[in-house]
């Protein structure tokens, strides 16, 4: 899965290291009257927050399409245009959006009732 997570990591660094490219993507959402209104940061210090990077991406990934075409810069995102390409990123969002889900859940007061297989059986 690193393969993914590098493609990702590449293309939002692309996005939100240049502020140019980073304001004209932000005004290109608002034209397109998208939900969202940017990409999000991933970093290897908040890595649990990878999750949410990922499926910001995926939300975005024809809004991202239709920005690089329009810039001519289409070789960026072209890994968006593979169909086992995005089946590996979409299966690799999944996880990383339930292991997320699964760490915030284990903050908080522990509830028996959402924690299934072996480690319900030690905790109980």
């Amino acid at each position: 899965m690193k393969p993914v997570l590098d493609a990702v990591v590449k293309l939002v660094n692309t996005i939100r290291s240049r502020g140019l490219t980073h304001r004209q993507f932000r005004d290109f959402l608002q034209s397109v009257q998208s939900e969202y209104s940017d990409v999000l940061y991933y970093t290897k210090v908040r890595w649990l927050s990878a999750g949410c990077v990922f499926e910001r991406v995926w939300q975005l990934k024809d809004d991202i399409v239709l920005f690089f075409h329009e810039k001519q810069c289409a070789a960026e995102c072209e890994m968006l245009d593979d169909t086992e390409w995005l089946s590996d990123f979409a299966f690799f969002t999944d996880l990383l959006c339930h292991k997320n889900n699964l760490n915030v859940k284990m903050q908080g007061k522990i509830n028996l009732s959402t924690i299934s297989g072996p480690i319900s059986k030690l905790l109980n």
